[in-house]
């Protein structure tokens, strides 16, 4: 007996890709998958139980947030940057938060506001111990993710999401590798966000432009001090 089309089918295959596409930059974002190595397309569908469109799916994607790069004929690889790419990285995002941080000033709402509090407070929750480099880099870009929808600007709240994985690698990978980072910032990011959302509440523009300046400034610093990647010669294979 023939089955009939429903579109149960391609929905599937639509949630079987966003899962993948979910893990494949968790493990990138984590570096459990180096910058620079080579991902096979037949090996990790293997590795994962799936089929290649969703493997497909996933890794141009990814690609579009700058976390892949495919190359014709070569396949996908890991994105490995260097002090040009993190350097362009951080123009566009001073570019990009200082107008979302003016926008927000001007139009935020109460229920904008609550949902930065409500990060907020999800930091304030957290033990001493639960304060790492991966937990406080995921809140923090939840944190800035909502400045921009605060803003209420539809064009440049999709630009912020193509650059809003590359900026939480170069994140989790400093915040990583910096024992002070994760002594003295770690415990103060609550406070420190908790200013932005007053200077937000009223209306503080001229404050707002350059509290967000120097917030991205320091980033800069730390991760042009501690980013330093080589692309890998591996390859993810059927072989594990």
């Amino acid at each position: 007996m023939a089955v009939k089309s429903n579109g149960l089918a391609l929905a599937s295959r639509r949630v079987l890709s966003d899962v993948v596409t979910d893990d494949l930059r968790d493990a990138i974002l984590s570096h459990d998958l180096e910058p620079g190595i080579r991902i096979a397309e037949d090996g990790l569908a293997i590795q994962l139980g799936v089929s290649r469109g969703p493997v497909r799916e996933a890794l141009l994607r990814l690609e579009r947030e700058g976390l892949v790069t495919i190359e014709r004929h070569k396949g996908a690889r890991v994105a490995s940057w260097n002090e040009t790419d993190i350097e362009e990285i951080y123009s566009m995002r001073k570019v990009l938060e200082v107008l979302a941080f003016e926008w927000a000033c001007k139009y935020a709402t109460a229920e904008d506001l609550l949902a930065m509090e409500e990060v907020l407070d999800r930091y304030f929750k957290l033990t001493e111990k639960q304060r790492t480099p991966k937990e406080v880099s995921k809140l923090d870009l939840e944190f800035h993710s909502a400045v921009f929808v605060a803003a209420h600007h539809e064009r440049l709240n999709k630009t912020w999401e193509i650059l809003r994985s590359q900026i939480h690698a170069l994140l989790v990978y400093t915040w990583s590798k910096d024992e002070k980072i994760n002594k003295t910032y770690l415990p103060l990011w609550g406070t420190d966000h908790r200013e932005i959302v007053e200077v937000i509440r009223g209306k503080q523009m001229k404050k707002a432009k350059t509290l967000i300046l120097t917030h991205i400034d320091r980033g800069q610093q730390r991760t042009t001090k501690h980013f330093a990647e080589k692309p890998l010669p591996k390859q993810i294979s059927s072989e594990g």
